[in-house]
């Protein structure tokens, strides 16, 4: 039986601003009205954010470690399948350790984080397993998106201009207006804000591998739809 590792994952496209509408802006006559669009859509990229920490007292040894694991990672996953071009270093640090109590230098620590992004999401799991196995030290999470979320935000944005126009109809009709026309409508500002599932897999990666246990077990890596979501804000003249 598989381990299920992190839940699922759902990604949005967040409009988090909204532009403000003063009185004396608007025509006499007229609705103001806000309208919202969501639409679902299936991830079909998977990113996955792995770190490789070593230490000791000499920090030439403690990288010269860290980048022997990176490069045996790095094959392990291509192996895998993963393409070279889409593992991409993120960040990189030696800083030293001290005894605060006197100042004095104790060791030092390298920290070496990079993602690996595939197509092939349903077997992110699979990755995973592999860059553990080769040495990986933390595995930070797995994120899920779509490659080019523009056409399906195009169709939310869309959505959101027919939710607000149904919206004035239904106050043109509670107020006995005879006829409403557009006066204006504001597409709020949006920002894409992927959530990333942070996982407790290092546990396992510790409990699993690092004592050399045969008994580990495949990792399984779930998912949910993507939605994005787009927001207006729209005025209406009526008479």
């Amino acid at each position: 039986m598989k381990k299920i590792i992190c839940g699922a994952v759902i990604a949005s496209i967040s409009l988090m601003s909204s532009l403000p509408v003063f009185a004396y802006d608007l025509p006499e006559k007229s609705i103001s009205v806000s309208g919202r669009g969501v639409i679902s859509a299936e991830p079909d990229t998977a990113e996955i954010s792995f770190g490789i920490v070593t230490s000791g007292t000499d920090a030439a040894k403690a990288q010269e470690e860290n980048n022997r694991i990176y490069k045996e990672v790095c094959q392990s996953l291509t192996d895998a399948g993963i393409k070279e071009e889409d593992i991409k270093s993120t960040w990189y640090y030696v800083y030293t350790e001290r005894n605060y109590e006197n100042n004095e230098v104790t060791g030092y620590r390298v920290e070496n984080n990079f993602s690996v992004k595939t197509n092939d999401k349903d077997n992110a799991g699979k990755y995973i397993d592999s860059a553990v196995k080769a040495g990986v030290t933390e595995v930070h999470g797995v994120s899920f998106s779509v490659e080019n979320p523009q056409e399906y935000y195009d169709k939310a944005l869309q959505a959101a201009i027919l939710n607000a126009q149904n919206s004035a109809e239904t106050i043109k009709k509670s107020i006995g207006a005879e006829n409403i026309t557009v006066y204006s409508i504001e597409e709020q500002s949006s920002r894409y804000s992927y959530s990333t599932a942070n996982t407790v897999y290092e546990e396992k990666a510790s409990a699993d591998y690092s004592s050399g246990s045969s008994s580990a077990m495949p990792t399984d890596i779930t998912y949910d739809d993507i939605e994005i979501t787009a927001n207006v804000n729209a005025v209406y003249k009526f008479n």
